[in-house]
C-alpha cells in the first residue's frame, strides 16, 4: 500500500464518528478509546503529520489489535485498519520498537519452528494412520493442532481415512509463518514460507488440507503474494468435507448446536456456509445462530499476538463469546479452527462442549454407534 494511500485512510478513520468501536473486541476488553480502530488510526495519523511520534504506549495500542477486521464490516469508506496496523507493525519491527513479548515469540518460532517453544522433533508424535490406498492428500497440521489440540488433529486424519483418503503429513512441516507475519516480522515469516513451500512442492499428493484458518490464509494468500507459490491446491477442511456430505458420519446430538466463525476463515477468506452445511448434514439439524455471526461474528480473542501479550484481556473476549453461545442455549459450540477451539474451550468451564469441526464429525460417528449398540 502506497504511503499517500495510508495517510489518507488513517486521516479519514481518525476523523470518523467511530461507531465501529462498538463491535471492536479490544474496546470491549479495555473499555478505552485508545485500543479501538479510531484510536490506532489517530496514532498513525499523528505520526504521519508530525504531530506526535509513536511512543511506548502507542506501540502497546498497536499491538492490542486482533486484526479481526470486524471494524471493516461497519466502515462505509471500507478502510481496512487491520491491514494498516499490520503494515505499521512491520515498521516497528524494523526499527526495533516491537514489544519484548513479540521478540520472544519470534525467537521461539525461529528456534523451534512453532510459537509454543515445543521440540520440533515431536511435532507429529500424535499421528496414527492406517494403510489406506485411496487418493493421497497432505494434512498441513499447523502448530496449534500439532502441539495443543492433538485430539482434533487425530480426528482429522481418522475422518479423512473414513472418507477413503490416504493421508500424508509433511516430513518437515514448520509453522506456516502467520504468527510472525501478523505481528510484523515478515522477513522471519517468509523464511518459514520458503521452507514450507519447498517441502510441500516436493510432495506427491492431490491437495493440501488445513484445519487452521490462519494457515489457510497464509498458504493461499501471503505465500503467493511474496513469491512462494504452491504447486497444488490448498483447501480448508470445511470446504473439503462439503463435497462429501453424504459420506460423513451421522448422529443425533442431545442439544442445540451453534457455530463460531473464525476471523481468518470468515471475514478474511469468505467461507461461511461450508462448515454450517457440514454440521447440518452430520447432525440432521441446522445451526442455532448466535446474535453475532458470519461477517458480524465476534473474534475469540486469540489472534495476532493478543493472547501472547495480554492474556487476561484475550480471555475476557473469549468469555464473552462463550456467553453468546449460552444466550442461545447451545449445548455444543463448534468452530472450524483449532486456535479458536483452544481459546473457547479454555473459557467454557465445562458448561458447554466446544469442538473443532473434525472433532464434531467424529463425535457424530461415536454418538451413532453408542445409540445403535
Amino acid at each position: 500500500m502506497e504511503p499517500d494511500t495510508i495517510a489518507e485512510q488513517v486521516r479519514m478513520c481518525g476523523a470518523c464518528p467511530k461507531m465501529c468501536r462498538h463491535v471492536c473486541p479490544t474496546f470491549f476488553a479495555w473499555r478505552s478509546e485508545a485500543p479501538t480502530p479510531h484510536g490506532r488510526a489517530l496514532l498513525m495519523h499523528q505520526e504521519i503529520t508530525g504531530t506526535r511520534e509513536i511512543d511506548e504506549r502507542g506501540v502497546e495500542v498497536l499491538y492490542q489489535c486482533l486484526e479481526c477486521s470486524h471494524c471493516l464490516t461497519w466502515c462505509k469508506p471500507e478502510i481496512d485498519i487491520a491491514t494498516l496496523v499490520e503494515i505499521k507493525r512491520r515498521d516497528l519491527v524494523k526499527s526495533g520498537q516491537q514489544p519484548e513479548a513479540i521478540s520472544r515469540l519470534t525467537g521461539l518460532v525461529k528456534k523451534n519452528h512453532n510459537p509454543f517453544g515445543e521440540e520440533h522433533s515431536k511435532r507429529s508424535d500424535w499421528i496414527k494412520t492406517s494403510n489406506s490406498k485411496g487418493s493421497r492428500v497432505l494434512y498441513f497440521t499447523g502448530c496449534t493442532a500439532a502441539y495443543r489440540e492433538t485430539g482434533s488433529a487425530q480426528d482429522t486424519v481418522s475422518l479423512l481415512e473414513h472418507l477413503g483418503y490416504s493421508v500424508e503429513i509433511a516430513p518437515d512441516e514448520w509453522c506456516c509463518g502467520s504468527p510472525l507475519i501478523r505481528t510484523g516480522d515478515v522477513d522471519s515469516g517468509f523464511e518459514l514460507a520458503k521452507h514450507n513451500a519447498e517441502v510441500l512442492n516436493r510432495t506427491d499428493v492431490e491437495a493440501i488440507l488445513v484445519t487452521c484458518p490462519g494457515c489457510y490464509r497464509t498458504l493461499t494468500s501471503d505465500y503467493s503474494e511474496y513469491g512462494h507459490e504452491l504447486n497444488k491446491p490448498v483447501q480448508h477442511i470445511s470446504e473439503f468435507l462439503r463435497i462429501s456430505l453424504d459420506k460423513l458420519p451421522k448422529g443425533k446430538f442431545d442439544g442445540p448446536i451453534t457455530f463460531h466463525d473464525p476471523c481468518h476463515l470468515g471475514r478474511h477468506s469468505g467461507i461461511y456456509d461450508a462448515p454450517r452445511e457440514v454440521i447440518a448434514a452430520v447432525s440432521g439439524s441446522s445451526v442455532v445462530e448466535m446474535e453475532r455471526n458470519k461477517e458480524n461474528a465476534m473474534c475469540c480473542g486469540n489472534g495476532a499476538g493478543l493472547r501472547t501479550m495480554f492474556p487476561d484481556h484475550a480471555k475476557k473476549i473469549g468469555d464473552e463469546r462463550i456467553r453468546h453461545a449460552k444466550n442461545v442455549d447451545a449445548q455444543y459450540l463448534v468452530t472450524s479452527c483449532p486456535f479458536c477451539k483452544n481459546m473457547l474451550a479454555s473459557q467454557s468451564e465445562n458448561e458447554i462442549t466446544v469442538l473443532d469441526l473434525p472433532e464434531f464429525v467424529m463425535m457424530a460417528e461415536k454418538v451413532h454407534y453408542d445409540k445403535t449398540d
